[in-house]
């Protein structure tokens, strides 16, 4: 009796070791498919984070290319403003540019308020307008620059951007 309960026992135990074989085989099966896929989608996703990094440098190249392009013709404008105004200026003092009717007028009417009994206008007056309509021009001909390297620049980062 204590024989055939022996057999019987390392018999129920060799299938379960055979069971328990069988089952370890499937679940290492499992394991390497659940592996294998999870390793293709971190190869999937890093391979993604690659090109949207790549993606990224590209758009903040085409950013600073744009903002560079912006920025030389802010400078080559407030340049051009600035000369622009010299030359006003000159023609101002050569004679070959007038003042608009409603300068003259204020200009006329100043003189006639602050003029000396000996009707003579105080000294530096006309330099002194000069200078101002000299600064007047520069500050308008750099605005209109600023603006339109600030205009550039916007449009250069939306193309940059795709958008």
């Amino acid at each position: 009796m204590n024989i055939k309960f022996i057999a019987c026992l390392a018999a129920a135990a060799a299938l379960f070791g055979a069971g328990y074989y069988v089952a370890d085989l499937s679940g290492q099966r499992d394991l390497a498919k659940a592996t294998s896929s999870w390793d293709i989608a971190r190869a999937d996703l890093e391979t993604k984070r690659a090109d949207a990094e790549k993606a990224q440098r590209l758009a903040e190249q085409g950013q600073a290319k744009a903002l560079t392009v912006a920025a030389e013709n802010y400078e080559r404008g407030k340049s051009d403003a600035n000369q622009d105004a010299d030359k006003a200026l000159a023609d101002l003092r050569a004679g070959n540019r007038r003042l608009r009717d409603q300068w003259a007028t204020c200009q006329a009417t100043a003189s006639a308020l602050s003029s000396s009994p000996s009707g003579q206008r105080a000294d530096g007056e006309d330099r002194l307008r000069e200078e101002s309509i000299g600064r007047i021009l520069r500050a308008v001909g750099q605005c209109q620059a600023q603006r339109d390297a600030l205009q550039e620049a916007l449009i250069g980062e939306r193309k940059a951007l795709g958008q």
